[in-house]
């Protein structure tokens, strides 16, 4: 059963002063799904468009084209309850906590704003806590005396005291220590098949471990849907092949060189975002392809043209 679904999403965004405005499109008719109980990676490079599906997802934004479903119904034609069904882990944990709050009142304040009795309060938050493995000595500090990681621990538990159906992570481990990532993706993994997760990341690695499948991004567009463990193995777009051969090898004696890149041309705004460094290019690149099935894949290529595309 699908959970939350974009269907031909497009957000366009305008930059600039007064006389030189610019508009361009953060994501292109961008349609996926994120099934009961399933992890969807988000993968792509900064300026993907992964974050502004993210924000979407949770209603920070509004899509210029495109329907945002949850449950099968409009997702802005919920009311206060779709914050209580939907919530968000920020790549900085700073963006959800009021460094004036204690942890507790931190963790509290959802359950406080949708009117949960006391009790049921105190017995919700006090478990998130401990599943977060944040120490009960920090639970009446104020969380600006918190360590990044620490912080982390608490925006997660806030974000599941309310025990959501869905979950937008967005980069959550990117600004923390190597030290500490590991036991952030520890909690994340103990959350596989207990709620639905569009987890967004840059990390090929990270989307492996932890996503049952993956969706492909560059400058806005989807250019692959598959499942995690296939991706990996083997990516079906070119941009997904050249990701995973600049990957750092595991051993001196399997050393991978990226595949080198094509001189830029001149890009038009409907064509693949890759064509430019493409070893595959062709002519019909210049217009950005419908997607075709493979197996139970999704790419958006022309290399994969003789196969059935679908509608």
């Amino acid at each position: 059963m699908e959970v939350l679904r974009f269907e031909r999403v497009s957000v366009r965004f305008e930059t600039g002063g007064l006389f030189r405005r610019r508009a361009f499109w953060a994501v292109r008719e961008v349609s996926f799904w994120v099934g009961e109980g399933e992890t969807v990676a988000l993968l792509g490079e900064s300026g993907s468009g992964k974050s502004t599906l993210g924000r979407l997802a949770v209603r920070l934004l509004r899509p210029t084209e495109g329907r945002v479903l949850f449950r099968g119904r409009d997702a802005f034609s919920y009311g206060k309850e779709y914050t209580r069904r939907v919530s968000m882990v920020f790549q900085d944990p700073a963006a959800s906590l009021n460094p004036r709050y204690t942890v507790w009142e931190a963790v509290e304040e959802p359950l406080l704003v949708h009117g949960f009795p006391k009790p049921q309060r105190v017995e919700r938050v006090s478990r998130v806590l401990r599943w977060a493995k944040v120490d009960e000595s920090l639970w009446r500090r104020k969380t600006a005396s918190l360590s990044g990681g620490q912080k982390q621990r608490v925006a997660i538990a806030r974000a599941l005291v309310l025990e959501p159906e869905l979950l937008v992570a967005d980069e959550p481990t990117s600004a923390l220590d190597l030290s500490v990532q590991y036991g952030i993706l520890k909690l994340f993994e103990s959350l596989k098949g207990r709620l639905s997760t569009l987890f967004i990341t840059h990390d090929l690695r990270l989307a492996a471990k932890l996503a049952d499948r993956v969706v492909l991004l560059l400058a806005g567009r989807v250019l692959e849907v598959s499942p995690a463990r296939e991706f990996v193995r083997s990516p079906l777009h070119p941009y997904g092949v050249f990701l995973l051969e600049s990957l750092p090898a595991k051993s001196p004696f399997e050393r991978r060189d990226a595949p080198a890149a094509k001189e830029p041309r001149t890009l038009r705004d409907d064509g693949c975002p890759f064509r430019a460094a493409c070893p595959h290019y062709r002519p019909e690149c210049e217009v950005f392809p419908p997607p075709v099935e493979v197996g139970n894949r999704l790419v958006f290529c022309h290399l994969y043209s003789d196969r059935r595309v679908v509608e």
